[in-house]
């Protein structure tokens, strides 16, 4: 077992003060960038680099340049962020941490010998069903302190995370956990068929393998779980969504690694021949990480993903099914384009795809005629909202009013609407029962703060 201080010299930075620092760096000498620029040169996503430029802007270490006719600003350093950057280089000493590789090959040892193996598989399978428990339990006991908060959003991501870690938990459980056992049970009248020392020796090395990588993935989960709960208990909710966010994309690894762990079988595996004889010499080289996480699939299978992806959830909805597996909202028959790309990719984690990318798959499934397609909302020149539409629906004009209001006010309860909109009472009950059917708004009942709705969008998720 490792000591704290082993724990603390191993952990990474919290990802936000990372991301402040490299860019940060990256500005000092920069003309005027935009988002997509420091996005591509730091490595990070576009959504963390938008999130801590608004941190920084407002300690005023940078600000938004905005260019002739151009309607998107780009971003510089200021002086007082430059001063920031001089005085980190003297005072600041660097961290040596583990990157993401290392942290998941971290500790890996395989054992040519089959007890060896065997016993190490037992006890790894045992630490896994722990790992998952106590971020079940951990993720459990965040919910209360957000719930207190009014912040339907954050709640709701919340609790999409929580599914997801039940989901992963429970698929990973019901792994049979010796596949060479169950591959020797014979039906009646079969001979009893028998596999070969290096094929056993072989499974028993991929699956003790995998299951390091799921043990080690679920550490990582268990470090960003913990920065969340600072935030929040901290009150800092707007980097606590940002890390949530985070907690949600690592989920996505989780999810690739037991559905590898799920194929394992005698006679059928993951990892090549070469690969597999490297493990049993104890050879672990970094780029096998590669061929597991790190899939590049080439634009045609993209686009075949994502359709495939697009169409199962058609056809849920098709069959009367309005529930997937590992979610707590239902399937309606339209869904804000947000909410379902990030739906496609935790469906399909290999997925690499832009919102834009799923928008052409999305329209070209409606040039077919399978699919409406995407509807866009736009109730006055400065808010529109795009709609995936599974099954056509028009939208009134009373409508397309409380959607404008909602877009504006991004949280609200009745009594804000109606005064919004001018409408009836029973006007805008009607209106915010059939928009919450359709999938547009999303009704949150709570003890301490009442009836709530909110709109589901990418725009200020953090402070709604």
């Amino acid at each position: 077992m490792s000591s704290k201080k082993e724990d603390t010299e191993t952990r990474d930075i919290p990802r936000s003060l990372k991301g402040i620092e490299v860019i940060l760096r990256y500005l000092y000498d920069k003309e005027p960038v935009s988002i997509r620029n420091i996005s591509e040169s730091t490595n990070n996503s576009m959504r963390v680099v938008k999130n801590i430029l608004l941190q920084l802007e407002q300690f005023n270490q940078v600000e938004r340049a905005t260019e002739k006719n151009k309607i998107l600003p780009k971003w510089k350093i200021t002086k007082f962020g430059k001063k920031v950057i001089e005085q980190m280089k003297d005072s600041i000493t660097p961290i040596e941490t583990l990157n993401k590789e290392d942290r998941l090959l971290k500790g890996i040892s395989i054992s040519s010998d089959l007890e060896k193996l065997n016993s190490k598989k037992k006890n790894l399978r045992e630490k896994i069903d722990n790992q998952f428990k106590d971020l079940q339990t951990e993720v459990e006991r965040i919910l209360g302190p957000i719930l207190s908060q009014n912040k339907p959003r954050f709640e709701d991501l919340v609790s999409l995370i929580l599914n997801r870690v039940k989901y992963s938990k429970q698929k990973y459980s019901e792994i049979p956990p010796d596949p060479i056992e169950s591959y020797k049970l014979k039906k009646m009248g079969e001979k009893k068929k028998s596999v070969s020392k290096e094929e056993q020796k072989m499974v028993l090395a991929e699956i003790n393998f995998f299951n390091n990588l799921i043990s080690n993935e679920l550490e990582v989960l268990a470090g960003i779980q913990r920065e969340l709960s600072q935030s929040i208990e901290n009150s800092v909710f707007s980097n606590g969504y940002s890390v949530a966010l985070d907690l949600r994309e690592e989920l996505r690894n989780l999810k690739k690694l037991v559905n590898s762990r799920e194929l394992i079988k005698v006679n059928s595996h993951v990892l090549s021949k070469e690969t597999l004889k490297d493990l049993l010499k104890n050879k672990i080289d970094p780029a096998i990480l590669e061929e597991i996480l790190d899939i590049h699939l080439d634009m045609v299978s993209q686009i075949e993903g994502t359709e495939e992806v697009v169409l199962a959830v058609f056809g849920e909805l098709d069959k009367g099914r309005k529930q997937l597996n590992g979610y707590d909202f239902k399937i309606t028959d339209t869904i804000p384009l947000y909410t379902f790309y990030q739906l496609v990719l935790d469906e399909n984690p290999d997925l690499t795809i832009s919102i834009n990318d799923l928008e052409s798959v999305i329209n070209r499934l409606a040039n077919k005629g399978i699919i409406p397609g995407i509807k866009i909302v736009q109730p006055d020149k400065d808010h529109y909202f795009k709609l995936v539409q599974l099954r056509a629906h028009d939208i009134s004009n009373d409508e397309n009013k409380i959607i404008g209001e909602a877009l504006k006010l991004q949280k609200f309860t009745l009594a804000d609407i109606i005064d919004a909109s001018g409408m009836s009472k029973e006007q805008v009950s009607e209106i915010l029962e059939n928009l919450s059917e359709l999938g547009i708004l999303k009704y949150s009942k709570s003890s301490l703060h009442g009836d709530r709705w909110y709109i589901v969008s990418d725009q200020d998720p953090n402070v709604k």
